[in-house]
């Protein structure tokens, strides 16, 4: 679906050149659905031998992007590597290994069967959304600043009628791209390994809604009589 809409300000100043100068406003917008699901996730293993959490959390990822291999639509990202000891007050110091990852796709029938697996093998998923990619957000905007400036010209046009003018030249033109703001991705957990036999595992789900990308067009305008 294509929405458009412009907020008509036009500002008019006679120069000594007898030209007169319009700073106009237009916004095109475009809406789309969405063709990438991202799902971030952290592998994490304890342990009171650092070698021993890094080994667990090494066997994590490397099933994780193993099980992700087998389909071709899926592209994995291995992360953020990190290693801390951790010393309670009542306990036995320990050591955390924890390693993030991201796994993204066109279609959610291909991930988010992926993702309700690595839940239930113990990885933690911290985000789940869909996005834009780069080539279709930058077509969409193509789109959006087409109608721009259609708009653009014809607030030019019905101005300088009205004025008894006809449009010389665009001066300047600015030209800005703001993406509203997405939805802030949802925090999932998956069950601790203590309970993990007693829960029946489903796959996460989420929808792809529209999304919408806006260019923004600023310019001036000379008219002329």
């Amino acid at each position: 679906m294509a929405l458009l809409a412009h907020t008509a300000t036009a500002n008019a100043e006679n120069s000594t050149d007898n030209l007169t100068r319009l700073e106009l406003h237009a916004t095109g917008t475009v809406q789309a659905a969405p063709d990438k699901l991202t799902a971030r996730f952290r592998a994490e293993s304890q342990n009171q031998s650092a070698a021993s959490a890094q080994t667990g959390v090494n066997a994590l990822v490397k099933k994780a992007t193993d099980d992700a291999a087998k389909n071709a639509d899926i592209k994995a990202a291995v992360l953020e590597y990190s290693v801390y000891e951790n010393r309670p007050d009542k306990a036995k110091p320990y050591w955390t290994a924890s390693q993030a990852l991201s796994f993204s796709a066109t279609d959610g029938q291909n991930l988010l069967p992926l993702a309700g697996q690595l839940q239930a093998q113990g990885l933690i998923l911290e985000g789940l959304d869909w996005s834009l990619s780069d080539e279709k957000r930058q077509t969409l905007f193509l789109e959006a600043e087409k109608k721009a400036i259609t708009d653009l010209k014809k607030q030019a046009d019905t101005l300088a009628t009205s004025l008894g003018l006809h449009v010389s030249r665009f001066a300047r033109v600015n030209v800005s791209d703001q993406a509203y703001p997405h939805p802030m991705p949802m925090m999932l957990r998956a069950a601790s390994a203590a309970s993990q036999s007693d829960v029946v595992h489903y796959n996460p789900s989420s929808t792809a809604e529209n999304q919408t990308v806006r260019a923004d067009l600023r310019a001036t305008v000379v008219l002329a009589p």
